[in-house]
């Protein structure tokens, strides 16, 4: 038996729904000419985030594979600024942050008592160039850039042990629709390349990792 301190997928799902259902009511965001994409947007979106239960990752620690969250939910932030127009792509520049920090305790059968709960925290600073399409009443995306992340894998404990962060290459795409003027319903998906990090005398490595994200929010201008 497996107990999970991070809400289910259906949690998840319900957010998605309900703010389409609000996005769904509101109507147009305007009945004018739309303008064109920007001049800023800022962020604010629900992670479901894939941690992985990576073998490498676990023995390093002292673990096995199934003692790690596969998944977990987190928060991402970011902002971004629109600086020209070329043949119908407008060119962004911005930014992002996710945080995410699932945990997992496995019973113990012979004993019918619970092992120790073992944690992940997982977060990723995460410079974008964008590649969008649309006007001022949405528009989708195309972007990535290079980053830092960090994966932190422990047993439970007061203390925060450190861990050393890994050069991150992140790219994905999304969308923005505008259903009130200075909100939007935000999607965006994107995907964390790892590069790895050895092991040091204090510090366990971590191999080249794969990570993905889907994010779910809204959005402000």
């Amino acid at each position: 038996m497996v107990r999970f301190r991070i809400p289910p997928v259906r949690r998840v799902l319900t957010f998605g729904v309900t703010i389409l259902l609000l996005a769904g009511g509101s109507g147009p965001a305007s009945a004018q000419d739309p303008g064109p994409i920007g001049p800023y947007v800022v962020d604010a979106r629900g992670s479901f985030v894939s941690v992985g239960q990576v073998t490498e990752l676990a023995t390093n620690r002292g673990l096995h594979p199934g003692q790690l969250s596969a998944w977990g939910l987190g928060l991402d932030v970011g902002a971004h600024v629109y600086v020209f127009k070329w043949r119908g792509i407008t060119f962004g520049l911005g930014a992002s942050a996710l945080f995410a920090a699932p945990s997992k305790t496995l019973e113990n059968d012979e004993q019918g008592s619970y092992g120790p709960t073992v944690k992940t925290r997982f977060t990723a600073v995460s410079p974008q160039l964008s590649f969008n399409f649309g006007d001022g009443d949405g528009w989708s995306y195309l972007s990535g850039g290079l980053g830092t992340s960090r994966m932190t894998v422990y047993k439970d404990q007061p203390t925060l042990p450190e861990q050393r962060s890994a050069g991150t290459l992140n790219y994905g795409g999304g969308a923005r629709w505008f259903v009130r003027p200075g909100l939007a319903l935000s999607l965006d998906i994107r995907i964390f390349a790892i590069s790895p990090v050895e092991a040091t005398d204090t510090e366990p490595g971590s191999p080249r990792m794969t990570r993905m994200a889907f994010n779910i929010g809204a959005s402000f201008n």
